[in-house]
């Protein structure tokens, strides 16, 4: 995508919702082809990531149902997820979007686990 498209590109989004990961809040908004995810660093700066829609999709259908799935397990099984924060950012939007839900795994292991709701049609 060119920097030129995004103004266009988040004059079009709508917010989903809000996602509190380990150490940030995750603003979640709904674009055309996009999901944009934005964290603030500060009171004027912060991030954005970009997730398309397609692989949003892509993960709800094929692992809709899964439970106790983690981002490594998604990174491994789905060729289109690029690294294990691709995967994370997927899995906050298909919270923030009311598809999954998330809890702390217990020690020793580490991280969250996403249970994925069923795809429907």
């Amino acid at each position: 995508m060119k920097a030129k498209s995004l103004p266009a590109l988040f004059r079009e989004a709508n917010l989903v919702g809000e996602v509190a990961g380990e150490r940030r809040t995750y603003s979640v908004f709904e674009a055309p082809k996009f999901y944009i995810l934005v964290t603030q660093s500060g009171p004027l700066a912060g991030n954005f990531n970009l997730v398309a829609r397609g692989v949003v999709d892509r993960v709800r259908g094929r692992f809709g149902g899964r439970k106790d799935l983690t981002s490594g397990e998604l990174l491994k099984s789905a060729r289109y997820v690029r690294d294990r924060f691709d995967a994370l950012r997927i899995l906050y939007v298909l919270e923030a979007l009311g598809q999954a839900s998330r809890r702390k795994a217990r020690p020793p292991a580490r991280g969250f686990l996403f249970n994925l709701r069923k795809a429907k049609g």
